[in-house]
C-alpha cells in the first residue's frame, strides 16, 4: 500500500499548503475536496491508537467469550495470515486500504470551516490528529461515529490553523434560530437583547462554513480543540511553542488522558 499511502499525502500536502497560504477553503472545486477527505479518511485508521484500541477491545471480548464457555477453535487465526498478531495487521490494512471508500464520502458531504487563533494560543496537534466530538447525547448508543448526528470533527493543519467538519444539521440549527429571533424581534424587541451577541456569533459561523473564509476562534474554543487532541493522542502530543500545562492538568485530573480513548462497551459485559 505504500505508493498508493505516498501519492496520496503527496496530494494531500499539495491541498494544505495552499490552504495555509491562502487561508480559505475553495468549495467550488470538488477535487480538492474529494483529496483531502480521502487523506482525512485514512488518518482514522491508520495512527497507533487505532491499533492499541482495536488490540485493547479484542482481548476483552475474547476474555469474556472465553469465561461464557466459547470453544478454542473459534479464536484460532486464519491459516492464511498465520499469527494471531499478524492478522491483527491484516485487519489494520484492509481498513486503510478501504478507508477512502468507506469513509470519505461522509467527510465530505460535512459543513467544512476554517478555524484560525495565533501564535499566542496556538493549537496543539497529537498523534491521532482527527479528532471528533459530539455535544448531543444518544445514549444508550454511542454519538462518535461519523455519520451520527450532531457529529464535529477537527483536524488541525497547522498552529494556527485547523479544520472543522460539521454535521449539517449545526447549520440547519442555526438557520432556524435566526428565523425565531428575527421573529421576535418584530413582536418583542426587548426580548431579543439577550440573544444579540449569540445572534452575531451564529451568523459569522454560517458565513464561514458558505464563503470558506477563516472563523476566528475564541479561548474556550482552542481550549476544547486542544482538549480533544489530548484525549485521543496515543503517545506524542506537539505544540509549537512548548506549552503542556492544558495536557499536564488534564492528566493529573483524570490518569487516563496519558493514552488515547479506548472503547465503553455499553452493557459492561467487557
Amino acid at each position: 500500500m505504500e505508493p498508493g499511502l505516498a501519492e496520496l499525502e503527496s496530494k494531500a500536502a499539495n491541498v494544505i499548503k495552499r490552504i495555509v497560504e491562502e487561508e480559505r477553503l475553495h468549495h467550488d472545486d470538488q477535487n480538492e475536496r474529494t483529496t483531502l477527505a480521502c487523506f482525512l479518511a485514512v488518518q482514522m485508521v491508520r495512527t497507533r491508537a487505532v491499533y492499541v484500541t482495536q488490540q485493547d477491545w479484542m482481548k476483552r471480548l475474547e476474555k469474556w467469550l472465553r469465561a461464557e464457555g466459547a470453544p478454542e477453535e473459534f479464536f484460532k487465526a486464519d491459516p492464511h495470515v498465520g499469527t494471531g498478531e499478524n492478522a491483527e495487521k491484516v485487519l489494520l490494512a484492509r481498513m486503510i486500504h478501504s478507508a477512502s471508500s468507506d469513509f470519505a464520502p461522509a467527510l465530505a458531504e460535512k459543513d467544512w470551516v476554517l478555524l484560525k487563533t495565533d501564535l499566542n494560543t496556538p493549537y496543539l496537534i497529537g498523534d491521532h490528529p482527527l479528532a471528533m466530538f459530539n455535544h448531543i447525547d444518544h445514549s444508550p448508543r454511542g454519538n462518535l461515529g461519523i455519520k451520527v448526528q450532531g457529529i464535529e470533527l477537527y483536524f488541525p493543519l497547522n498552529p494556527t490553523l485547523a479544520l472543522g467538519m460539521w454535521c449539517p444539521s449545526i447549520q440547519q440549527t442555526l438557520l432556524e434560530g435566526f428565523k425565531k429571533l428575527d421573529g421576535l424581534s418584530e413582536s418583542a424587541p426587548e426580548a431579543v437583547a439577550p440573544y444579540m451577541q449569540a445572534w452575531e456569533d451564529g451568523i459569522q459561523i454560517v458565513e464561514a462554513i458558505r464563503s470558506g473564509s477563516t472563523l476566528p476562534s475564541r479561548p474556550d474554543n482552542i481550549t476544547h480543540f486542544n482538549s480533544l487532541q489530548i484525549a485521543t493522542s496515543e503517545r506524542f502530543l506537539f505544540s509549537c511553542n512548548g506549552d503542556f500545562a492544558l495536557a499536564e492538568q488534564m492528566i493529573r485530573d483524570n490518569p487516563a488522558f496519558k493514552h488515547g480513548k479506548r472503547v465503553d462497551e455499553a452493557t459492561g459485559k467487557f
